[in-house]
């Protein structure tokens, strides 16, 4: 499905040149920015460092700078995932990290929110490591480093977050995450997912 055309990027007043950016960039901030970060959001009450559409594609910033991105709570909102992914990995330098925060699929609240256009399971990410068959849909890859599922209160006092969490680290256990989430996930329900990436690219990581 196309993406619908947007308002041209509007850089926020006092904007740093690409230079002097930060080194940290935080995709959908709001008015949560830490100090240190190059905040974007298309939300113009939000304290964003620059204002524009993620979902349009390229993005008004430099090729290889950012060391790491930080996506809390604005994939599942997106729906241009690979083209924000191919941008994601653009504006990266080689050996990134790329932290992602989203609802996985069995939570009420990820149908609850009506801006949410995806719905993400422990391997929907899967396909940027090249690891998929719809791999071949884009260029950009990245390593898993690191997938936490956060399970409602209930299911972590009986342990299910532990056992799955074990099973996503141990290979030879990944059949207990993928019978949970294939069959039992709508009653012992998880709440998020906490993704982290590594950038691949050619050639040595940038230096610090």
């Amino acid at each position: 499905m196309p993406v619908p055309a947007a308002a041209p990027p509007v850089p926020v007043a006092g904007t740093p040149a690409p230079a002097e950016l930060p080194l940290v960039l935080h995709l959908g901030c709001g008015r949560q920015k830490p100090a240190g970060h190059y905040g974007v959001d298309c939300n113009p009450r939000s304290l964003a460092d620059a204002r524009f559409d993620l979902d349009v594609v390229p993005w008004p910033l430099p090729s290889d700078h950012f060391q790491t991105v930080i996506c809390p709570a604005i994939i599942e909102h997106l729906r241009n995932f690979y083209g924000v992914f191919e941008e994601i990995w653009r504006v990266s330098r080689p050996g990134a990290r790329v932290t992602i925060d989203v609802p996985h699929y069995s939570d009420l609240a990820a149908f609850t929110d009506p801006t949410h256009v995806h719905f993400f399971t422990t391997r929907s990410f899967d396909v940027l490591a090249g690891g998929d068959k719809w791999a071949y849909y884009t260029a950009a890859r990245f390593r898993p480093v690191r997938l936490h599922v956060t399970f409602l209160s209930l299911w972590r006092v009986l342990g299910w977050q532990w056992l799955v969490n074990l099973a996503i680290r141990r290979r030879p256990l990944r059949f207990i995450r993928n019978f949970w989430e294939q069959y039992l996930c709508f009653v012992v329900r998880a709440k998020s997912m906490t993704i982290e990436l590594e950038v691949v690219k050619d050639g040595p990581p940038a230096p610090g």
